[in-house]
């Protein structure tokens, strides 16, 4: 074989490995959630969800989220909005405020899961002890919608629910 075919068949080789790092994350380093982020940000929605669902999967809040707004949304994965419920409830009991406000309006609005007032009121709740302004107004809103006895045994719910780690 000459000798100059064997320096572009390791040229070649050496390129492949370099193209398989650099999207395995270089050096072994594997991606994290920043890079994720700038995948998303840069409308690469395939690169993103290969980076955020393993985290999801693995219980991150964050990472749970995304893949629930891309669920929503349909970025990347088919629109599904049972399966975004699903994943907002995870990151919601990891006390993500996002999640919990997220699933406070499916609930309110009957998107993806059986629509239940007490429910989006339960989960606006959440949100709003950790700051949510938006949540609290709509918590006040639902609040006018649910009688007594309903209140205050949301409330006690409130008081008595732990995140889960």
């Amino acid at each position: 074989m000459k000798p100059w075919l064997n320096i572009i068949r390791t040229a070649a080789t050496a390129g492949f490995l370099a193209v398989c790092l650099i999207n395995a994350g270089c050096c072994g380093k594997k991606p994290t959630l920043e890079d994720a982020g700038k995948a998303y940000q840069s409308g690469d929605f395939a690169k993103a969800s290969q980076i955020f669902l393993p985290a999801a999967e693995q219980g991150d809040a964050e990472a749970q989220v995304n893949i629930a707004f891309m669920y929503y949304c349909g970025m990347h994965f088919p629109k599904d909005q049972k399966k975004a419920a699903e994943w907002y409830l995870k990151a919601a009991k990891r006390n993500h405020t996002n999640a919990q406000f997220s699933l406070g309006t499916l609930y309110e609005n009957g998107e993806g899961v059986k629509r239940s007032i007490s429910e989006a009121y339960f989960w606006y709740s959440l949100a709003e002890k950790t700051g949510d302004k938006d949540a609290k107004r709509l918590r006040q809103e639902l609040e006018l919608k649910l009688n007594s006895n309903q209140i205050k045994e949301l409330k006690k719910r409130i008081a008595s629910w732990k995140p889960e780690h």
